[in-house]
């Protein structure tokens, strides 16, 4: 399936896929037969869809909407809709829920940001983020969520603020552990209790407190004495974890690891990396082979067609040329194959992996500029620039 562009390529395959999920199948004809292309009546479900992308990034670089966020906005739309799992495809920090959870802890460990202004050392995004999560978790605060009783949420960060987390006097000093704070928070935030998207943010966060407190001086733990209260040990402990927990978790440094996806939802379009694919297989796969590659620029060649610039190096490609440039003072010596031909060898199994996931239906997805010209590895091209595709008789384009 291609198209001329992204918006109309989204729209038609959301089409493709709800006609095979809920309206008796998608019906081809080729070669005088007629073939229809369907989910199992008997225990098929959205889950037997997959579509694969080298990045599933909702966004791109410049902040255009990516085929990813397209398909899953007109999905949404249809009747009945078809939700589509996909915890790779927005920047952790930017994800409403993350944003609420870490919002309402920098609120209960550091009120009024007393401890974050202090930091004058502390990237200026960092500082945008966490102003931006505790907007949220205000927000959150001021809505009352459920539950409201035996205490409610304002209650809740009200005690922590004043150090009297659940209505219990500290008496001599405490070491409070994070993580103790987060599942306690969770209880006002639902999708990071039962939605298994929002339970892998969950477990993104979680993971990133515990590995702090393996190198921390204070194991991710906050220091709480009554008797002398904001004392530099404890104000110590808070400005640990606002520079080991929550700027890297704001700045991007950390990212969803693909080991916890190893559980997909039964009744949603998953929506996942090539890499990440490895060892599942999927009725119906869909390839994303070219949705990015309006034109045949250099900048994006070693995605598809890897191409040597002009000083004898591959365009793109960092690893390949730092293996270069080290390998050759290592026991292993210089590699026999070329840095390029290394490149092609790279893609070509990438996409190997991605075709052979597909049980029963492979549908490779891109734009009309990729289909009519534009050299991809994915689309039958070979590194000596020989184009198979247009000499095969088995192809039908829907």
């Amino acid at each position: 399936m291609f198209r001329d562009d992204v918006g109309t390529l989204a729209h038609e395959l959301a089409q493709f896929v709800h006609r095979v999920v809920h309206r008796g199948g998608f019906q081809i004809r080729h070669q005088g037969n007629r073939y229809t292309i369907r989910i199992s009546p008997q225990g098929g479900s959205p889950t037997d869809v997959a579509m694969l992308c080298s990045s599933p990034r909702e966004l791109a670089s410049n902040g255009n909407p990516r085929l990813p966020l397209l398909l899953d906005d007109e999905l949404r739309r249809m009747s009945p809709p078809i939700q589509v799992f996909n915890p790779r495809g927005q920047n952790l920090e930017r994800i409403p829920e993350v944003q609420r959870l870490c919002g309402l802890i920098l609120e209960c460990i550091d009120p009024d940001s007393n401890i974050q202004n202090s930091i004058v050392t502390l990237p200026q995004a960092a500082v945008t983020i966490f102003n931006a999560w505790r907007a949220e978790a205000t927000n959150l605060v001021n809505s009352n969520p459920s539950p409201t009783a035996p205490i409610n949420l304002r209650q809740f960060v009200n005690a922590w603020q004043r150090r009297t987390p659940l209505r219990r006097r500290m008496q001599t000093r405490e070491e409070v552990p994070l993580l103790d704070l987060v599942y306690k928070l969770v209880t006002w935030i639902p999708p990071m209790q039962n939605d298994i998207e929002g339970l892998v943010y969950l477990e993104a966060i979680t993971r990133a407190i515990s590995q702090s407190a393996l190198f921390g001086n204070f194991g991710a733990e906050i220091i709480f004495d009554p008797s002398n209260p904001n004392s530099r040990l404890e104000q110590a402990s808070i400005r640990e974890a606002l520079w080991n927990i929550f700027m890297p978790l704001a700045t991007g440094a950390i990212e969803i690891d693909e080991d916890l996806l190893e559980t997909l939802p039964s009744d949603r379009i998953n929506i996942m990396s090539i890499h990440q694919a490895k060892g599942l297989e999927f009725p119906l796969v869909i390839v994303d082979v070219g949705s990015d590659f309006r034109y045949d620029h250099w900048k994006q060649a070693f995605k598809r067609f890897p191409r040597l610039n002009n000083i004898g190096r591959v365009d793109g490609v960092k690893s390949l040329n730092m293996e270069d440039e080290l390998r050759k003072h290592s026991p292993l010596g210089q590699s026999s194959r070329s840095s390029l031909d290394r490149a092609f060898d790279d893609l070509i199994r990438h996409y190997f992996v991605a075709f052979s996931r597909a049980q029963d239906v492979l549908l490779l997805v891109g734009l009309n500029s990729v289909r009519s010209g534009i050299p991809n590895i994915a689309t039958g091209w070979d590194r000596n620039g020989s184009w198979y595709w247009r000499r095969l008789t088995n192809l039908v384009h829907i």
